[in-house]
């Protein structure tokens, strides 16, 4: 793994927080020069793709844009059309190349969502088979920069678990800094899967038994957290989502109070696509959000909700999914893992949620999640 060195770091003095019509880490560049073309969807750069047909098909390979890549395709292969933009690659894509120190192909980059944790994804190819050899998240910010030294951090301590390191992707460069923070992994192939199976369980229980240890509650790092949200959080939320909250925590506290509680390591973002499954085996990325000592059920939890709640499915049947995955998880993590499965399934939604609330400062919008996890939080008070 390498490291920024300081004549690296001299050469970021002009591209500090700069972002053209192009985005953040390419530039404009008009006529025949231009190597790139930036693809802008209502209002903003979405995705930054190479002119060569080879670079444009593996970047929709591998991110996938859905239904917005029918009008992206169309603006690649019709570079006239509104919305391309003739770029080349900036300062900070050179500063990456040159952190991995090795010579890549083509690259191109997917826009992060806007907000205080936006963050890209740059892809670079293999010059001879344009296949992905990195896989760069990047960005600006303190809040981006703490986000992907988490990440790093999890990375070094996975990769040296040997009953761990082979689901993990290897990190081959890291650099930290608000003005230019990125992670550089190898990226991991396999199959997406949407169901809560065998091997992803497999997974959970190796990073849940070396870490599981008992604590008060009132003492661990997740309460800390979730304590911290609310206060940071008061005076901002509708009279609603305060009540909801506080009479959630008190349940949260009463249920968990006495005996210690059991908590592990979480990976905190454990969706289907943040997992692959090859050869009998399920390889975890995206480890931004990682900690300790949090309850055995929110990652679980986590790939069986988040989706539902993403496609805006009836609560009923989101109850319904809670119970089975508790029933899943006491046959395969373990009657430790599920004490007080009510109360940790409570915790997690909670967790979430203030997450959700703590981002936007109190706005929960018409996110389809908040929406989705409220209705659940005020049914487990109706039973």
């Amino acid at each position: 793994m390498q490291t920024l060195n300081a004549p690296l770091r001299a050469r970021w003095w002009n591209t500090k927080a700069i972002v053209g019509e192009a985005g953040r880490f390419y530039r404009d560049q008009t006529g025949s020069s231009s190597t790139h073309l930036a693809l802008r969807w209502k209002g903003r750069v979405r995705y930054t793709v190479p002119l060569e047909t080879a670079g444009q098909k593996a970047c929709w390979q591998v991110f996938g844009p859905g239904v917005l890549g029918i009008p992206l395709r169309a603006m690649a292969r019709m570079p006239r059309l509104p919305g391309s933009i003739g770029c080349t690659e900036g300062a900070p894509i050179r500063l990456i190349r040159d952190a991995i120190g090795e010579e890549t192909g083509l690259s191109c980059c997917r826009t992060g969502a806007a907000g205080p944790w936006s963050k890209d994804t740059i892809l670079f190819l293999d010059k001879q088979n344009a296949k992905p050899v990195y896989f760069v998240k990047a960005g600006v910010g303190a809040a981006v920069n703490s986000l992907l030294q988490n990440e790093a951090d999890w990375l070094r301590k996975l990769r040296g678990d040997s009953t761990l390191a082979l689901h993990v992707p290897e990190m081959v460069a890291h650099r930290s800094g608000d003005d230019l923070c990125f992670v550089a992994q190898r990226p991991l192939a396999g199959d997406l899967d949407f169901r809560l199976g065998p091997l992803q369980l497999d997974f959970l229980r190796k990073l849940q038994e070396p870490s599981l240890h008992a604590r008060h509650f009132e003492e661990s790092s997740l309460y800390r957290n979730l304590s911290s949200r609310l206060a940071d959080l008061e005076g901002y939320l509708p009279a609603e989502w305060s009540t909801r909250l506080n009479r959630a925590m008190h349940r949260i506290e009463k249920g968990l109070s006495g005996a210690p509680a059991n908590l592990v390591d979480a990976h905190n973002d454990f969706t289907p696509w943040n997992i692959r499954i090859r050869s009998n085996l399920a390889y975890v990325f995206d480890w931004e959000y990682a900690a300790n000592q949090h309850l055995p059920l929110f990652d679980p939890l986590h790939f069986a909700l988040l989706p539902m709640a993403l496609r805006r499915q009836p609560t009923e049947k989101m109850m319904r999914r809670i119970h089975e995955t508790q029933q899943l998880c006491q046959e395969c993590l373990g009657r430790e893992a599920c004490n007080e499965m009510q109360t940790q399934t409570l915790a997690y939604l909670i967790n979430l949620c203030t997450l959700y609330l703590w981002s936007e400062r109190g706005t929960s919008g018409s996110s389809p999640v908040i929406e989705s996890y409220a209705r659940m939080i005020d049914c487990a008070f109706s039973d």
